[in-house]
């Protein structure tokens, strides 16, 4: 396996040996941190979570929250948004518990919806 080697201080050197298991927390935690960097980093994509706010008036709707994989996450409407429904019909979804799929993009740090649609 390893080599031991005589280092510069005189002393032996040691290969290392981790467990089988160990390894497989090792290899684990960096996969984890490998998405976590990816995800943290996304200036777009597409979600599919649960309404759980809208913000603005019975008419007109300013934001909305979407829960997705326990994570909220708050987005803006833009003026040319494909969306597959008037905008005040996502507190339908929020009563209703139904899901919808969002397409965004994040500029400035703000979320911005580009797409909307039934879940």
């Amino acid at each position: 396996m390893g080599e031991s080697r005589i280092l510069a201080s005189g002393q032996l050197s040691r290969p290392l040996l981790i467990s089988g298991a160990q390894a497989i927390r090792s290899m684990a935690l960096f996969a984890f941190l490998g998405l976590l960097v990816t995800v943290c980093s996304a200036t777009s994509g597409t979600v599919r979570g649960l309404v759980v706010g809208v913000d603005g008036s019975l008419t007109g709707v300013e934001g909305f929250t979407v829960l997705v994989e326990g994570e909220e996450m708050t987005f803006l409407p833009v003026e040319d948004g494909e969306y597959a429904f008037p905008l005040p019909h996502l507190r339908e979804h929020q009563r209703a518990g139904e899901p919808v799929v969002v397409g965004w993009e994040s500029r400035n740090d703000v979320m911005y919806a580009l797409s909307l649609e039934d879940g």
